[in-house]
């Protein structure tokens, strides 16, 4: 009776693996297919950009637009870090 409840234990593992690892390869496949789709679009925006130059321009203005909004946001935390561990010390 000992050996059957493990057996149906080992089983019942197995086959929880066997969904985990069904569950990993749907996600592998979704990201793969992301993956193509993304460098589908990047290759048409570039295709686009090397046409147009207003567009490669719009571009241009959109990544730097984006750094400068990663720069302030950095240092407004690195500023809220600092007041806080000040704050932190002084108590």
């Amino acid at each position: 009776m000992q050996i059957l409840r493990e057996r149906a234990a080992i089983h019942g593992s197995i086959a929880h693996m066997d969904d985990v690892i069904t569950q990993a390869q749907t996600t592998r496949a979704a990201s793969g297919a992301q993956r193509a789709m993304f460098g589908d679009v990047q290759g048409k925006v570039k295709q686009l950009s090397d046409k147009f130059p207003i567009v490669r321009g719009l571009i241009g203005s959109i990544r730097r637009k984006k750094s400068r909004d990663t720069l302030i946001l950095s240092a407004v935390i690195a500023a809220c870090t600092l007041f806080l561990i000040i704050y932190w010390l002084s108590k």
